[in-house]
């Protein structure tokens, strides 16, 4: 249950989310944290303990941060070695996926 104030100014939003108003809050809830730290969050919760939560989060930390790295290290070394190209590449991909994303909400909103 949400409180009073936002319930007032959400409650529309919430209750019919087509047209705009799902435009809306798809922008909103794209602000919200991925749905692993969630499901990490439940897991860390579900243990019933502050320790065995911590020890949770841990892991998932431990587990996620290698992968978070070996994506920041695999750009690092493909934008060095590829240079501009990969600049230009890379903005294209960046434009089209904006195109595809405001296709997709024309054809929600139109």
């Amino acid at each position: 249950r949400l409180p009073p104030g936002l319930q007032r100014r959400l409650g529309g939003l919430l209750s019919a989310p087509t047209g705009l108003r799902g435009v809306a809050l798809g922008l909103m809830l794209s602000a919200l944290p991925c749905g692993l730290l969630y499901g990490a969050l439940a897991g860390a919760a579900a243990t019933g303990s502050m320790l065995g939560g911590a020890l949770a989060m841990v892991a998932f930390v431990a587990g996620t941060m290698p992968a978070l790295m070996g994506v920041a290290l695999l750009g690092r070394f493909f934008g060095r070695r590829a240079g501009p190209s990969m600049r230009m590449a890379g903005a294209a991909l960046f434009t089209l996926n904006g195109v595809m994303l405001a296709a997709m909400a024309w054809r929600v909103v139109a």
